[in-house]
């Protein structure tokens, strides 16, 4: 569809969704970048297969929008954004700012494509991505529910060990390093840039129960510490 970016973000390119006012009732990875630019994968109830301009569900499972803090609860400068696909990429919205994800995609891109895995990261059972605006910036927002707390937790190291791993990595001196300044707000969390010098994507993981949170903001360090602290407070829930 988080096409994303969750991030390459969630792999390379971002796609730019319209800002769209709060209603009444977070695809860093064609890639939107995880949060998350996303490689469609299939097989989920609502999850269009790849290629597929078929519209995705607006929940999955137990998540829904209400899973997500709403722009008014993040605060000034947030809003929803609503992605409306895009054909030449192979995908399409369906006119909210909640798309259901594969589980499978959840892997694919929280970590940057060039990087080792050599850490295990289980798929979650269900994900959704709910897509904002902050400051005009391009924000993705996963939520990926797990088995169990478990589960999840193995996820949340598994990423953060591959990331560390992969800090200072360069497949070329275009793209530059696919990760850098990583630091922890708290024991559950983990902040990170991504692909800094050609796209940069700040990006922030937060381990809530039996799901993790996958956050992206594109831009050159758009969130400084108290605001990254406050953002890991408010999608724990």
């Amino acid at each position: 569809m988080l096409t994303a970016t969750l991030p390459g973000l969630l792999a390379t390119a971002a796609c730019n969704g319209s800002p769209a006012a709060e209603p009444t009732a977070a695809r860093p990875t064609s890639t939107r970048p995880a949060v998350p630019a996303t490689v469609h994968a299939s097989a989920s109830a609502g999850v269009p297969e790849p290629g597929s301009l078929d519209a995705p569900a607006s929940s999955s499972g137990p998540l829904s929008r209400s899973s997500f803090p709403t722009p008014r609860r993040l605060g000034a400068g947030w809003s929803y954004s609503v992605d409306p696909g895009d054909a030449e990429e192979g995908y399409a919205g369906n006119g909210t700012p909640a798309l259901a994800r594969n589980p499978r995609e959840i892997v694919q891109t929280a970590v940057p494509f060039g990087c080792g895995r050599g850490s295990a990261m289980p798929a979650p059972t269900h994900a959704l991505e709910v897509d904002y605006s902050f400051r005009g910036a391009k924000t993705i927002a996963v939520r990926g529910q797990f088995a169990d707390r478990a589960t999840a937790e193995t996820f949340f190291t598994g990423r953060a060990a591959n990331l560390r791993g992969c800090v200072g990595q360069s497949p070329s001196q275009a793209i530059g390093p696919l990760v850098a300044r990583i630091d922890a707000p708290d024991d559950g969390s983990l902040a990170s840039d991504r692909t800094p010098d050609s796209d940069p994507w700040r990006e922030l993981a937060v381990l809530d129960g039996d799901s993790v949170v996958l956050l992206a903001v594109q831009g050159a360090d758009p969130l400084g510490p108290a605001q990254t602290r406050r953002l890991v407070r408010l999608f724990r829930g």
